[in-house]
């Protein structure tokens, strides 16, 4: 290309977001975790009566000194909401009753997350617990010992609610080196990615249902041709910006997954979700390249049409903002984070379809524990009320409908058993929506539905357990201090070669793909698929 430093600099930021797909948008369904487990490695066998005498409340009787007040600084992913200070005064008032501590959010953008997350934790800043996930640095950052080991002593002592609410599968999952280092989340999501369209245009411009986001371009076409002030996908360079490719090579081959990597990087080495063999492929084998290349060869014709916009690659707007803004006619999300758009949608009076985001076999993997989760910073020196502060958050009812939804009466209301919004307030100009503030950790089964859910949207939901299935690789965790060069090489050609392949913003597909294929050969990809391999086999037969 001929701006290739440019097109550099920019797509280096774009890459953990390509593969950070949702997580809060669920990164492709690939999942990272730690395979080895300890006998030292918490269980969540303990019975209530057991962990009752380790509640904050009996800190006396346990010898816990909050005699001290601690102001702790906790790091979460994303943007502050509006209202965020209002609910820091009321939960900092919970816990110096509580505890005798206060809390200071901080939050790493998500353009920054690449370079900001590590140099967090790297510079011993000030940081006592910060958000953490299989799809956020966890197994990278607890490898480097930047994270406090949690052990079950801790967890009985300072964190008696969440070990009796976790199963042990958490803990193996949150298991690396047999040491657990973050309190993972006691319930996963049950969520898949999704598509949003307008379905009032839809039928406006006589377009078919649509069902699979492989039949989109109709109604991408009818938008484009229709609604001037509108663009059919008007993506994001961080969330959006290979969602489009993935939505796509899911449905029309193999849906894949890194084997290696989660985070910031790429391996070129790929297992089929659906395959619960465990099977490793090169992404170059013809069985996953004909689909990479069909599918980069439908975007780059939806790039060339004008149906996703030109400024993709610097554009700071997800398409779910657009979206709610009626400037893009496509929204891409998850199951959790499409709630306040739909409240809004429906508050606009348009109707809103959900295209969930599967394989070829109508499936997505179902997120593992440490999906969502927190890690106390080694550095942190008040690690024992942080524990005992995460504690009240993930658990308590009171603090966990204070975090996930806001203040009573002012964000939310419970109406006939559903959270429901105040009279006065709308979607648009509540201060605190529902999964915003990046609280997605806490005990989501505490939580009551929401009044503004649709028949389309439970209907969603309900389908879930249908969809999602486990995925074989959910616990294992690769070592890559063997490949670790090789690997640094990957992630320099990916962001080079492979993005603008997934964007549609290669002149050719076939010439580019063949261009991405020579440069990873070089880059030391054999190597990285033998110690795959290697690692894949061994997981599998201690497994049997």
């Amino acid at each position: 290309m001929r701006n290739k430093k440019w097109l550099f600099s920019i797509v280096s930021t774009i890459m953990a977001f390509s593969l950070v797909i949702a997580g809060c948008g669920n990164n492709n369904g690939n999942n990272e975790k730690g395979a080895q487990e300890s006998s030292a490695a918490p269980s969540a066998s303990a019975s209530s009566s057991e962990t009752a005498s380790a509640s904050p409340s009996a800190s006396a009787d346990n010898a816990i000194d909050t005699s001290k007040e601690a102001n702790l600084v906790f790091y979460l992913l994303g943007e502050a909401p509006a209202g965020m200070p209002a609910v820091v005064d009321k939960l900092n008032e919970k816990l110096k009753a509580d505890i005798n501590a206060t809390v200071e959010f901080r939050y790493i953008g998500w353009g920054d997350l690449a370079a900001k997350y590590p140099l967090v934790l790297a510079a011993g800043e000030d940081v006592d617990l910060i958000y953490t996930a299989n799809w956020a640095y966890y197994n990278q950052e607890a490898a480097k010992g930047a994270f406090r080991e949690i052990t079950t002593e801790d967890l009985q002592k300072y964190m008696p609610k969440h070990f009796a609410a976790t199963n042990e599968v958490a803990w193996k999952e949150a298991s690396v080196g047999g040491k657990v280092y973050m309190a993972p989340t006691s319930t996963p999501d049950q969520k898949v990615p999704v598509t949003l369209i307008r379905g009032d245009l839809r039928k406006k411009y006589g377009v078919p249902e649509i069902t699979k986001f492989k039949d989109l371009e109709p109604y991408l076409e009818a938008i484009k041709k229709n609604e001037k002030g509108m663009i059919p996908i008007n993506a994001d360079s961080q969330y959006d910006f290979a969602k489009s490719f993935y939505n796509l090579q899911w449905e029309i081959g193999p849906a894949t997954v890194d084997t290696v990597l989660t985070t910031n990087g790429w391996s070129g080495v790929l297992t089929e979700w659906d395959d619960q063999s465990g099977k490793v492929y090169n992404q170059f084998d013809p069985y996953i390249s004909d689909s990479y290349k069909s599918a980069a060869k439908t975007i780059k014709s939806w790039y060339e049409k004008g149906y996703i916009n030109k400024n993709a690659i610097s554009n700071k707007v997800r398409s779910k903002d657009a979206f709610e803004q009626g400037k893009s006619a496509v929204a891409y999300g998850n199951t959790n984070d499409i709630q306040s758009t739909l409240a809004k949608a429906l508050e606009e009076g348009w109707e809103v379809e959900i295209i969930p985001n599967l394989s070829s076999k109508g499936t997505y993997p179902q997120d593992p524990y440490i999906n969502n989760g927190v890690a106390v910073a080694a550095s942190s020196k008040n690690g024992e009320r942080a524990m005992m502060a995460l504690d009240l958050i993930m658990e308590d009812p009171a603090y966990n409908n204070l975090v996930y939804f806001g203040i009573e009466g002012v964000n939310y209301v419970v109406k006939d058993g559903k959270i429901a919004l105040p009279g006065g307030v709308t979607a648009e100009s509540n201060t605190y929506p529902p999964d915003a503030a990046g609280f997605w950790f806490t005990n989501k089964s505490q939580h009551l539905p929401l009044a503004s859910w649709n028949e389309q949207y439970i209907a969603h939901k309900q389908s879930l357990k249908h969809i999602l299935v486990p995925y074989v690789f959910n616990s294992l965790s690769m070592d890559t201090s063997g490949i670790k060069s090789e690997l640094a090489t990957m992630g320099t050609v990916g962001q080079q070669y492979q993005l603008p392949i997934q964007g549609g913003i290669v002149k050719d597909v076939d010439a580019a793909y063949a261009t991405l294929e020579e440069k990873v050969k070089k880059a030391g990809l054999e190597k990285i698929i033998e110690e795959a391999n290697k690692q894949t086999q061994a997981y599998l037969s201690s497994q049997k």
